[in-house]
C-alpha cells in the first residue's frame, strides 16, 4: 500500500461491533440502512480498532468493561477490489459479550434494533451486513473458529 499522507487518507479504517447477549442473540439495527447492520464507527488514523471499539461502547451503549470474545474477524481490501466507499478498506469485526441487561436497554433504545438467535441470522444471512458476520458469529457461538483474527475475505 501506497504510504503517503495522501494516500494514507483514502484508507476506510471501520470497527464492526458483533454484540452477543448471554442468550447468543445478535444485536442489530435496521433503522439506519435498506437493511439489517451492526453497530459500526470509523476510526481515525493511528487509533487502535479495540481502543476505538472500546470508547464508542462505552460513549455510545454505556457498556465500560468490554467483554471482547477471542476471535474476531478481519477485512482488507485491496486497491482493484474495492467494494465500499471505492477507497482502501480496513475493517475489524468485534465480537462483544453483553449481558441481557444491557441487551435490553440496546432494544429499548428504538424500535428499529432487533436480536437476532443463530436460526433467524442463518436463514436470514442476505439481509445482515456486513457479509461475513453470520458465519464469524455462527462459528463463535458453536465453537467451530479458532482464537484470533479470521479473515472475512
Amino acid at each position: 500500500m501506497p504510504t503517503s499522507s495522501n494516500s494514507q487518507q483514502l484508507v476506510d479504517r471501520r470497527a464492526y461491533l458483533l454484540l452477543l447477549d448471554d442468550q447468543d442473540r445478535l444485536m442489530l439495527c435496521g433503522g439506519c440502512c435498506s437493511g439489517w447492520t451492526v453497530p459500526q464507527l470509523l476510526l481515525a488514523p493511528g487509533t487502535d480498532f479495540r481502543d476505538g471499539a472500546a470508547h464508542y461502547l462505552a460513549e455510545r451503549f454505556r457498556i465500560t468493561n468490554p467483554r471482547f470474545g477471542s476471535v474476531y474477524g478481519v477485512l482488507e481490501t485491496q486497491d482493484l477490489n474495492c467494494r465500499e466507499h471505492d477507497r482502501h478498506t480496513i475493517s475489524h469485526a468485534f465480537i462483544v459479550r453483553i449481558s441481557s441487561d444491557e441487551s435490553n436497554s440496546i432494544q429499548a433504545t428504538s424500535r428499529t434494533h432487533a436480536r437476532w438467535g443463530l436460526g433467524e441470522l442463518k436463514s436470514r444471512y442476505r439481509e445482515v451486513s456486513p457479509e461475513g458476520v453470520v458465519p464469524l458469529v455462527s462459528g463463535y457461538v458453536e465453537g467451530w473458529l479458532p482464537d484470533g483474527p479470521i479473515s472475512l475475505d
